[in-house]
């Protein structure tokens, strides 16, 4: 493998991870009262004033986009984020968590599928049994096997549409690169046009009662951690690692996600998975390293 797609194979992987840890900042708000949705736009908000502060400060040349572009970054944050998020939490309102991650993975499915139409990027068996791999390992991970849980149609409908919009980041994030702009650009604009779509959520009294229970150093600095941690920074590693290897193939690598929740609730919350679940965690982890091993085909052997 060379050392470039290396280099994005392992970014993406972190930027997996960091999003796997995501629990761990939701569940300190949701115990102080506060809705997904409100701590969605908090992470938006702190990581789309860092980029831009940043980006002011050390490279003002990162914030010029053509006009006829600006519609790629409204795509990566209304279209993606925004719509990604209000889908999602939709879905975790009528169903179990386990439900709503399991069907947001048939996302590397539909990059896999938009990749082949769009950026004539090829099939290849390879590919196709790693993804189908990876989504067997998110779905035993998940704990469905064996619980007879009926999923509501509605729940499956949100839970679709937000793999939709999962997937989408990485279509329109490859659009950005393709058109010559780097992570640092793409992710600004993403998170600054997130931002502003998702200001119809705030509710600042919500906001205000959370505050005023819990310790207010403690709650500032967990905003801007779930800011940094979960939003910013995995979505420059993840950015940065679609520049390096082609969209597919990131979103199937990002599947770690999942298992790294499965493994921050064992060691910070005590929800330790059954055998499906260690399970699930080998099908991830042996997808990736199928996806980055070389096969080679019988002419060249």
């Amino acid at each position: 493998m060379k050392n470039k797609e290396l280099t994005g194979v392992v970014f993406v992987i972190i930027a997996g991870i960091l999003w796997g840890t995501t629990g761990i900042y939701v569940r300190y708000f949701t115990d102080l009262g506060l809705s997904s949705l409100q701590i969605t736009v908090f992470k938006m908000f702190i990581a789309a004033v860092v980029l831009l502060l940043w980006c002011l400060i050390r490279n003002r040349e990162a914030l010029k986009v053509k006009k006829s572009d600006i519609w790629v970054f409204m795509c990566t944050g209304f279209i993606s984020m925004d719509f990604f998020t209000v889908c999602y939490f939709s879905t975790i309102q009528q169903a179990d968590l386990s439900v709503a991650a399991t069907l947001l993975y048939a996302a590397p499915a539909i990059v896999l599928l938009l990749s082949i139409v769009l950026f004539k990027e090829k099939f290849s068996l390879q590919k196709g049994v790693a993804c189908v791999i990876a989504f067997l390992g998110c779905f035993l991970v998940s704990g469905l096997v064996g619980s007879g849980m009926a999923i509501p149609g509605r729940a499956l409908l949100t839970g679709v549409l937000s793999a939709i919009g999962y997937a989408l980041y990485s279509i329109f994030g490859r659009i950005a690169l393709d058109k010559g702009y780097n992570s640092l650009t793409i992710t600004t604009y993403t998170f600054l046009f997130a931002f502003l779509g998702s200001l119809v959520l705030l509710r600042p009294a919500e906001v205000a009662a959370a505050a005023s229970v819990a310790k207010l150093p403690v709650f500032i600095f967990m905003l801007v951690a779930i800011a940094i941690n979960v939003s910013l920074l995995p979505y420059v590693f993840y950015t940065n690692g679609l520049a390096r290897i082609n969209a597919s193939k990131a979103s199937i690598i990002a599947s770690v996600e999942p298992v790294t929740a499965t493994v921050v609730g064992a060691l910070v919350f005590k929800e330790y998975p059954d055998i499906y679940g260690y399970l699930g965690i080998i099908c991830v982890l042996f997808a990736i390293i199928l996806l980055n091993i070389r096969i080679k085909n019988r002419k060249s052997a």
